[in-house]
């Protein structure tokens, strides 16, 4: 998990967002840039994480990027799940009966 400051211009979030990004995927052969608008409108991101700390209400945007759920919160959290079937491992049903 990570924290942003509040206090840094929302431009800032999309750079925090590929940095976390970065780190916890790890791009093949050294790669150190990741394309957001492949995967998220990073404006809109902005846009609708800005106008809700504004206004004081909580909002959450989630997205996948390479089967990592990503989720923004306008609390200045930016959290990254690990693919479900990594978390599972190989082999087996990926949605086992109760």
């Amino acid at each position: 998990m990570k924290t942003i400051d509040p206090e840094s211009s929302s431009s800032e979030l999309v750079v925090d967002v590929v940095d976390v990004l970065i780190d916890v995927i790890e791009p093949a052969a050294g790669q150190t840039t990741l394309s957001l608008y492949e995967h998220v409108n990073p404006d809109a991101l902005e846009d609708i994480v800005t106008a809700s700390a504004e206004k004081k209400s909580d909002v959450e945007v989630r997205f996948t990027v390479e089967d990592y759920l990503v989720t923004v919160r306008s609390d200045n959290t930016i959290l990254i799940y690990e693919p479900i079937r990594a978390q599972r491992g190989t082999g087996g049903n990926p949605c086992p009966a109760s």
